[in-house]
């Protein structure tokens, strides 16, 4: 207990004592004091480093700073910047700054940064693309690669490259090829349905055997190249499911087998469709219909008075090998004043080449005619009768004619877009257009001109051959399509399976530019005819009346339905290429720069005074895209039928492009390399100019350029 008179002191908190105090506030004054005099004197200051690219900050004093070039600190302390001045007019300095950029270039080019090494290796994979694009040996892109260094010396990224042979083909087999194949397969997979085509070719003792895939996808109908691999039934089945089953495609999906006419493809007893359709019953077989419009000239061209196709090889042959003969020739073109043209050859096994042939013939008819009467008893039998008589101008004439018909049907079906959709309407025009011309005996204005200044006997006869030629080439369509086979004795043969024309028909009203034409018992009739699963025909109804009332919609708006679709296909193109998740497609500039055209009366536009076509795949692929709620069902059903193929056409580009990949000049290349390149040219329109941004935006990609990972890929082999 404290006393009542005694004094308490109590100490707050935090309140010092009389000691504590003075001590602080003597400790305060030191601290302002240190402060004062490290204001007056210089310390080192950041903004140096903008004007001084050799200074560098001297943590450990401030007073003092770093000179990289001469490796030493010195003091500031008392001038500051003038200070720094003064150092940098020493002579040592001056001596030490000669060599100071150099070394700082050594060292910064030893340590690059991640940015500058993925630009390296886009920029490598960017040469090897290129170079696989227009065909350039790797000798040669090595050599390139060279000279860019030399050239751009001064460019961080030109004097890194490093792209030999070995390292380049690496990149192209195991980095491009891959990545380009699996965004097509991913694609395959969301297509619901698929077509599988094929064939072999020789090239010397390399037999090839490319697969290529046709689809629908978001933009329309595509076709790609996924894999090559005895040219037995079972091998080919075998290898075929091996790939399917490589890259996840489930059988279940695949609606066709496309392939040319031979037995071994799509024979009846023990073939590679008959395999297929051993596993799945419903598959159909996608015959080759321009092998078909093709084999119907060479059938009817037997009933002809003169062998057309002999002549012209032995014309061709003539002077094919003698600059002696060309010498003499030429001066037949300059007496009649034309142009020397060469003489196109005629080679049987590719598609209506006698079309060419003759239209080259029968532009420089009088020179040539000329030029073999001349050779008196050294001209060859068959070409002395030949030119001797009216008649084989006038057979000349007249397979002109009638070729240019047949041509034209036969570069619609080679258009990479088309599928089977759009077969009936070709074939019943071609056949119209020869029925017409048969049965009012017109056979082309020059031909007639020609056969009115013969004998009427000998006139008689060739129209009776020309009009029997056209009724062989519709009785040898006819036989492929309406199965309209004879036996020897001329009878026809009753099919064991429902026409191809039956089929094709039923699915033609998909083919048009328009929707309303469709009726609901059109749909029903092709879920039935193929045997249509997994396809709920309620909600199809419901949604393909949805697509009825928005393709009103669209046909309502001011902008015609073609711009609509291209606007469409365009945005759909330009956003792949900016999310990167799907591949960027040529315009139709750049197809013609890349490819040879093939198809002379492709789509009109309004640059030559005709009609805009609207195809039908991105037709559907806009209206199904637009469309605010999904479609599965009705997807599903468009899919499967843009999926039949009508031509093997596309595998056919294939060895075309082949020819040019794999020459005389690159005869080294390994199956898995020619395959590679294949991959990277079928399955990436991307332009040359554009993949370098591309390859940027795919760190997986420059990850695995720059690694030796390209190098440890295990090659797979399909037995």
């Amino acid at each position: 207990m404290f006393d009542e008179n005694e004094e308490v002191h109590v100490l707050v908190e935090n309140e010092l004592s009389p000691k504590e105090q003075q001590a602080q506030t003597s400790t305060e004054h030191k601290l302002k004091q240190a402060n004062t005099q490290e204001k007056k004197k210089g310390v080192f200051r950041s903004e140096w480093l903008n004007e001084f690219k050799f200074l560098k900050e001297y943590k450990a004093d401030k007073s003092k700073v770093t000179c990289m070039a001469c490796n030493t600190q010195f003091n500031v302390h008392y001038g500051g910047k003038s200070d720094v001045i003064q150092h940098s007019k020493s002579k040592q300095h001056s001596k030490n700054m000669l060599t100071f950029n150099i070394d700082r270039q050594l060292i910064t080019t030893a340590i690059k940064p991640t940015r500058e090494k993925d630009e390296i290796a886009a920029a490598e994979a960017t040469i090897v693309y290129h170079s696989v694009r227009h065909g350039i040996s790797y000798l040669a892109q090595q050599c390139t690669t060279d000279v860019l260094k030399t050239l751009f010396a001064s460019s961080s990224i030109a004097k890194s490259l490093s792209c030999g042979k070995t390292k380049a083909a690496a990149i192209a087999t195991n980095v491009l090829a891959p990545y380009f194949t699996h965004i097509v397969v991913e694609e395959i997979k969301l297509a619901f349905h698929y077509s599988l085509a094929f064939d072999a070719s020789n090239k010397g003792n390399l037999k090839t055997f490319p697969f290529c895939i046709q689809y629908f996808s978001d933009i329309g109908v595509k076709k790609d190249f996924i894999d090559d691999s005895s040219e037995s039934a079972v091998d080919i089945h075998r290898n075929a499911r091996q790939i399917l089953n490589k890259y996840g495609l489930s059988i279940d999906g695949l609606t066709a087998i496309g392939a040319d006419n031979t037995n071994v493809n799509v024979g009846e007893n023990h073939s590679v469709f008959s395999l297929f359709r051993d596993e799945k019953p419903n598959v159909i077989k996608g015959s080759c219909y321009n092998h078909i419009l093709h084999n119907s000239v060479k059938y009817s061209h037997k009933v002809l008075p003169i062998d057309v196709e002999k002549n012209l090889l032995t014309i061709y042959t003539h002077f094919s090998r003698s600059a002696k003969r060309i010498a003499e020739l030429k001066s037949y073109y300059e007496f009649y004043e034309q142009d020397y043209m060469v003489i196109l050859k005629h080679i049987k096994l590719r598609w209506l080449t006698l079309y060419t042939s003759i239209e080259r013939l029968l532009q420089v008819f009088t020179p040539i005619k000329n030029y073999f009467l001349s050779l008196d008893d050294d001209c060859p039998k068959e070409l002395q009768e030949f030119f001797s008589s009216e008649e084989g101008h006038c057979v000349l004439s007249f397979l002109e004619y009638i070729l240019h018909i047949i041509q034209k049907s036969n570069l619609k079906l080679q258009r990479q877009y088309l599928s089977a959709v759009s077969l009936h309407q070709i074939i019943t025009d071609l056949k119209i257009n020869l029925q017409q011309r048969l049965i009012s005996s017109f056979y082309g204005t020059s031909c007639r001109l020609k056969l009115s200044r013969l004998e009427p006997n000998v006139a008689d006869k060739l129209k009776i051959s020309f009009a029997r030629f056209i009724e062989r080439v519709i009785e040898y369509i006819d036989e492929y399509y309406l199965l309209k086979k004879k036996d020897k004795h001329g009878k026809v043969i009753e099919p064991k399976y429902l026409p191809p024309a039956f089929m094709y028909e039923a699915i033609r009203p998909f083919g048009l530019s328009t929707v309303n034409d469709i009726t609901w018992d059109q749909i029903t009739k092709c879920i039935e005819l193929f045997h249509m699963e997994n396809i709920n025909e309620n909600d199809l109804f419901h949604e393909f009346s949805e697509i009825q009332i928005i393709f009103k919609a669209i046909q309502d708006k001011n902008i015609s339905l073609y711009d609509q679709v291209q606007l469409y296909i365009s945005n759909k193109t330009n956003a792949n290429i900016t999310t990167a998740s799907s591949r960027k497609f040529f315009s139709d500039k750049e197809v013609e720069e890349e490819q040879p055209d093939n198809d002379d009366d492709d789509d009109s536009t309004e640059e030559n005074g005709e009609k805009k076509e609207i195809r039908p795949d991105q037709l559907w692929a806009m209206l199904l895209s637009v469309k605010p709620i999904p479609s599965p069902n009705l997807h599903k059903f468009i899919s499967f039928l843009f999926s039949i193929p009508c031509s093997n056409a596309y595998v056919e580009s294939v060895f075309s492009i082949m020819k040019h990949l794999f020459d005389d000049k690159r005869n080294r290349m390994s199956t898995e390399l020619i395959a590679a390149e294949l991959k990277i040219r079928l399955n990436s329109s991307l332009s040359c100019t554009k993949i370098y941004d591309f390859l940027l935006s795919k760190p997986e990609l420059l990850k695995l350029i720059h690694s030796n990972e390209k190098y440890c890929t295990k090659k797979q082999r399909v037995n």
